[in-house]
């Protein structure tokens, strides 16, 4: 389960086959899914299927939030073949999770986090972990780490963020000292990770035993090698990135998704900004080709 100490965290639109193989490729030691709807699993609906890991892969967690036990436990049933863990999601800030009770509205009931845990580790035979944030409006780090390890859950990722921050002001690195006394399951820190080096300093110097970078590998496969790429090199990469999601979802969505990404991999670029409003409205590999041309 979860075997070393950098990997590729779980984010939605952006952690799928495509990424996932790039980043393994470039160091990612561990990776995970996309977040899946627990309720979309069991309503059979075909994407949520598709977001599942491939055959290939290894040494992947397949991420899960919901709000209901019995939806997790029936999707933890369905899915647990096809990864090598299961992670409970509840951490997602976005007000369109939360407003269902998903996500980091479990912080406001550690009893039903509890819960959660504990039924899926009842019945899936497959590890489960589960990401966290501090807290909803306040931090509650210590009771949230008390709450999984009492339940069993195999490990515990904490973003030193409340959901009430979201994504503002500075990911408070600190509180992993004190959690890391407490916590007897593998720690993992999220949360403000933009180089190797914030990754080494982490697990020597705040006491986690792994780390998850998110933000800050959109358009920087290269953070898990620790190295930067030349122009060359990156223009090739944006290609085979989007050769892979065509693969994956034919070219006019693969082509939608990438957009997005193409925002990560230009940044700092000398002519990024003049590129990017060009790329907001390509349509074909074709004409992604030709913006990727103009990079330098």
């Amino acid at each position: 389960m979860l075997k070393g100490k950098i990997g590729l965290a779980p984010m939605a639109d952006y952690t799928d086959y495509a990424y996932r193989e790039l980043c393994r490729e470039y160091g990612a030691e561990f990776t995970f899914t996309e977040m899946i709807s627990v309720e979309a699993l069991i309503r059979d609906k075909k994407e949520s299927f598709q977001m599942l890991p491939k055959e290939n892969e290894k040494n992947i967690g397949i991420q899960l939030f919901g709000a209901n036990i019995e939806s997790f436990v029936k999707a933890g049933l369905m899915v647990q073949n096809y990864g090598d863990w299961i992670d409970i999601n509840a951490g997602c800030p976005v007000k369109k999770v939360v407003k269902k009770g998903a996500g980091s509205a479990l912080l406001k009931d550690l009893n039903k986090l509890g819960e959660i845990i504990k039924a899926l580790k009842n019945t899936v035979d497959i590890p489960v972990g589960v990401k966290v944030r501090l807290g909803f409006d306040e931090d509650i780090g210590e009771k949230i780490i008390n709450t999984v390890q009492e339940n069993n859950a195999d490990y515990v990722i904490v973003h030193a963020r409340t959901q009430k921050q979201l994504y503002s002001g500075q990911s408070n690195w600190e509180r992993f000292k004190d959690l890391s006394e407490i916590c007897n399951i593998p720690l993992g820190a999220s949360g403000d990770i933009y180089s190797y080096n914030d990754a080494k300093v982490l697990i020597e110097e705040y006491g986690v035993d792994f780390v998850v970078v998110a933000r800050g590998s959109i358009g920087n496969p290269w953070i898990f090698s620790n190295r930067k790429p030349d122009i060359e090199e990156l223009k090739e990469t944006m290609i085979k990135h989007a050769k892979m999601m065509i693969d994956d979802y034919g070219e006019e969505k693969a082509i939608r998704r990438f957009k997005k990404i193409f925002i990560g991999y230009t940044k700092g670029l000398k002519n990024a900004r003049e590129l990017r409003k060009k790329v907001a409205y390509i349509n074909s590999y074709g004409d992604l080709l030709n913006v990727v041309s103009e990079l330098k």
